[in-house]
């Protein structure tokens, strides 16, 4: 899957209120809080299409955040490192350590969750 702008209506801005619509957010903080429910990124799968995922949860491990992203044609979960590109967030696919090394963070964050 490609790199995506996390913002779904496309622009990049932080505000509730961009300039030009309102984002729809249930806190007071802005769009990088980490509480906002049914976030949704467009990513192109291998044919060229573009699903609409749900963003269905978010991390920081080593100052840097990543987002898990769930497919709805099949239920796949995905890791994205997130990274601020031209167009604002961008969603990356990490290398493989970092990869291992995040997903590894994550089940742990999971684990201490459940105890």
């Amino acid at each position: 899957m490609d790199n995506e702008n996390l913002n779904s209506c496309g622009c990049d801005s932080k505000e509730e209120n961009c300039g030009e619509h309102e984002h729809e957010h249930d806190c007071d903080c802005g769009c990088d809080c980490g509480e906002h429910e049914n976030l949704v990124v467009d990513l192109e799968d291998e044919n060229g299409n573009l699903v609409s995922c749900e963003i269905i949860d978010e991390f920081e491990y080593k100052d840097n955040q990543y987002v898990l992203v769930q497919n709805p044609e099949n239920n796949s979960v995905y890791l994205f490192k997130v990274e601020m590109g031209d167009n604002g967030e961008e969603l990356i696919i990490p290398e493989d350590k970092e990869f291992e090394e995040a997903s590894a963070h994550y089940a742990e964050l999971v684990e201490e969750s459940e105890d």
